[in-house]
């Protein structure tokens, strides 16, 4: 199968790495090439798609006129079988150049990496949700043309002693106490992560001497964060971290604050690392905790945050199955989705 997968973005983060995953499996059997902007290096934290990117991936750049006129001479070009397009900027350009019968008859999809929206996806032959949510938001025609197909995680591949090295550096580099706790939140920063809501808790928490708040990530809220935290330095600030799974292994337990968070992938590799966890209960994280509510917390209450990290303080590491959340099976479940199509 020819596939096309279109993004226009210029960052790195969750729909990023879950394109250039999908993007590697799916180049094992079938022919994929990748639309992007010209420019895809995020001018903030230095993140870019491109640097995780398998060699067998075609990828396209648009050219100075725009990611449109690259995007419609791709749809009329009959070198692709299916086109999945992902996130708002790309889906809505397919959509348009659809609806004004620029596109050709390649059949086009779209994941829904946040929440539908007609301009965006009304033009779409079918939509892959990634959490209940989002298909119950559907509207009934396109809810009919759609498949619930979550998120996955990969295992790490660094053996048990590797692991343990890689957390007795991480806790040295952050100088983490003898015996200290260590607590983890990660994402990019912004108001919808809510971490100004984890700082208030984790003050308000009071937990024993020598545990410390670890936040992962970059973004516009960075500085009012750290403003914030000033004279605590039981909080820790990593900014943009590229090796995810090396700070996983040096952590105790994980805590996801968000107000709304789409899927909820960081929570996924946090269980992937056997960290006990705790979150909100907001999006797609009911669905990933369905069968672990006592690791659910009410969203944007101080004071449901600062009890979960008091629980989280004493939390012992917990295995948790996650044989749904595997990337093979999510592929072939892509990859019969578009054989609807073509």
């Amino acid at each position: 199968m020819r596939i096309l997968h279109c993004l226009s973005t210029r960052e790195f983060a969750g729909t990023e790495r879950h394109l250039a995953e999908l993007s590697a499996i799916q180049a094992r059997t079938h022919d994929v090439t990748l639309l992007l902007d010209r420019n895809t290096v995020d001018p903030l934290t230095g993140g870019d798609i491109s640097g995780f990117l398998c060699p067998e991936v075609k990828v396209v750049r648009a050219g100075v006129a725009g990611y449109l006129p690259a995007l419609a001479s791709e749809l009329r070009s009959g070198r692709h079988d299916i086109v999945h397009t992902h996130l708002g900027r790309a889906s809505a350009r397919a959509s348009w150049l659809r609806r004004a019968g620029l596109a050709g008859s390649v059949p086009v999809v779209a994941t829904l990496h946040t929440s539908y929206r007609g301009r965006s996806y009304g033009a779409h032959d079918g939509l892959v949700c990634i959490a209940s949510w989002q298909q119950e938001a559907l509207p009934e025609k396109q809810r009919d043309a759609s498949a619930l197909i979550p998120n996955w995680t990969v295992p790490p591949a660094s053996t048990c002693e590797a692991r343990a090295a890689l957390r007795e550096r991480m806790r040295r580099e952050w100088r983490i106490p003898d015996g200290g706790v260590v607590i983890g939140a990660a994402g990019r920063m912004v108001e919808e992560k809510n971490f100004g809501l984890l700082i208030q808790a984790w003050k308000q928490a009071e937990l024993k001497p020598g545990t410390r708040l670890v936040m992962v990530g970059d973004g516009p809220e960075r500085g009012a964060l750290q403003q914030a935290a000033q004279g605590r330095p039981d909080i820790i600030f990593t900014g943009y971290r590229t090796d995810m799974p090396d700070l996983l292994a040096a952590f105790d337990a994980f805590i996801v604050p968000s107000r709304h968070e789409p899927f909820g992938l960081v929570l996924l590799e946090a269980m992937e690392a056997g960290l006990p966890v705790c979150a909100t209960a907001a999006g797609g994280v009911k669905d990933i905790l369905a069968d672990a509510p006592d690791c659910l917390v009410a969203p944007d209450s101080l004071e449901a945050l600062t009890e979960g990290l008091r629980r989280l303080e004493s939390a012992a590491p917990r295995q948790w199955d996650m044989s749904r959340y595997r990337i093979g099976a999510a592929a072939s479940r892509v990859e019969a989705f578009y054989r609807r199509y073509c």
